[in-house]
């Protein structure tokens, strides 16, 4: 009888481990799968404000980008409008050979007369819009002179901004012998533009900082050249089925055989802005939806499966240790975020859960120190995992101080000098 209560007992045990088992492998699976399939060769997700990674799959490896190159072209050319180098309305003489290039067939492109001259306006609009091959060649050639010097510009600029690997040939993203007259010597003819997705959301994020009116561009689905009537190949516009108050504004498409499709999204929902790219999807034909569709399936994960935890200026973290101020009439203070930010978390995160872990601490705080007073910067973590980045810089967050310190008298530091010597 007790050797049967045992095996009883032994065989209960047994089905409860397996059970419980199996509930953590169905867990696992479920975190596993509330993340999306995207069908291309690498995509990324990422908050174009703060820079946090959302989603990423071989977001690290070097693909063809094809006309997606185009901005670079079109953020070089708001630094030198921004330096004064170069002028919105300034014009544009057109050379024999990208006059040829603009009728070349299976080129997207605008009609282009050698001699004539277009704004820089107008050159842009169709780079973006129509991604008009020979308007962004005709935009490098402004800027450097030569295809040979806006390819070297464009490597430079990508260091410049934080991107190590990138290989870029001509302004629009076409092959180097598509490019025709304007091919690199000495260069692959099959050679094209190469970066990885997150160095293109790196790419991307930079150029909606500085030039935020961009997506006044390429939110349009079409626009005119010179009384040429062009359309844009962005199907995401005016799609409203993505989730809830989502809207797409933008980027980029690119397409290529070595490249595929690609297509660099932004949409926006309640004033937070992310942005997509979706490299290497299928391309069976110049209207296949497959990078929208793959586009849609990461934005609608984005905004229905996660949330961003506002912090505002001003308020404390948890988990944030005071600063001290040695010479301070109060000898520690509470540091405080310096501006608005906020983290990404899972919806079942709340803003309590959210805390702070110091990358640096400004361990002496000298008084007088006015309120406001740089106190170190800290990174947003919560429970469930620690958010990653474009770049290690944006993680961090800026502390200051929550309020003025005034400094100790003399006999009161001299008091605390005797005491640290006991």
């Amino acid at each position: 009888m007790k050797m049967n209560l045992r095996f009883k007992a032994i065989i209960a045990l047994i089905g409860t481990f397996l059970l419980s088992a199996g509930f953590a492998t169905s867990v696992q699976a479920s975190s596993v799968t509330d993340q999306p399939v995207i069908a291309a060769k690498a995509a990324i997700a990422v908050d174009a404000r703060t820079g946090q990674i959302l989603y990423q799959k071989n977001a690290n490896q070097a693909l063809p980008i094809a006309s997606v190159s185009k901005l670079m072209t079109i953020y070089i050319v708001h630094q030198q409008i921004k330096q004064k180098k170069l002028a919105w309305d300034d014009q544009v003489t057109i050379s024999p050979a990208i006059a040829k290039l603009s009728t070349a067939s299976g080129l997207t492109n605008v009609p282009l007369t050698a001699g004539k001259s277009y704004s820089v306006r107008q050159l842009v609009n169709a780079t973006l819009v129509a991604s008009a091959n020979a308007a962004a060649l005709a935009l490098g050639q402004k800027v450097a002179g030569t295809p040979v010097k806006f390819a070297k510009l464009m490597t430079q600029t990508a260091k410049q901004i934080g991107i190590k690997d990138a290989k870029f040939y001509n302004a629009s993203g076409l092959t180097n012998k598509l490019t025709g007259g304007l091919a690199l010597a000495n260069v692959s003819g099959d050679a094209e533009n190469e970066l990885s997705a997150s160095d293109v959301a790196l790419l991307a994020s930079k150029l909606m900082k500085t030039f935020p009116r961009v997506t006044e561009i390429t939110k349009k689905t079409a626009s005119t050249f010179y009384g040429t009537a062009i359309t844009g190949h962005n199907q995401l516009l005016n799609d409203h089925q993505i989730a809830k108050g989502v809207v797409v504004d933008g980027l980029k498409t690119g397409t290529s055989d070595k490249a595929g499709a690609c297509f660099v999204g932004s949409a926006t929902r309640k004033h937070h802005r992310i942005i997509t790219v979706v490299l290497g999807s299928r391309n069976k034909s110049a209207t296949d939806p497959a990078r929208f569709i793959q586009t849609a399936k990461l934005m609608r994960y984005v905004f229905t499966k996660q949330h961003p935890i506002t912090l505002s200026k001003g308020s404390q973290i948890k988990g944030v240790d005071k600063a001290t101020v040695p010479d301070g009439k109060q000898v520690d203070v509470q540091p405080v975020v310096k501006k608005t930010t906020w983290v990404w978390a899972p919806k079942n995160v709340s803003k309590q859960q959210v805390q702070g872990k110091y990358v640096h601490l400004n361990q002496k705080i000298a008084a007088p120190a006015k309120k406001g007073t740089a106190a170190g910067k800290t990174q947003l973590t919560y429970k469930q995992g620690l958010p990653k980045y474009l770049q290690t810089e944006d993680s961090e967050v800026q502390l200051v101080t929550n309020q003025s310190i005034k400094k100790a008298n003399p006999f009161i530091l001299l008091w605390r000098a005797i005491l640290r010597l006991f």
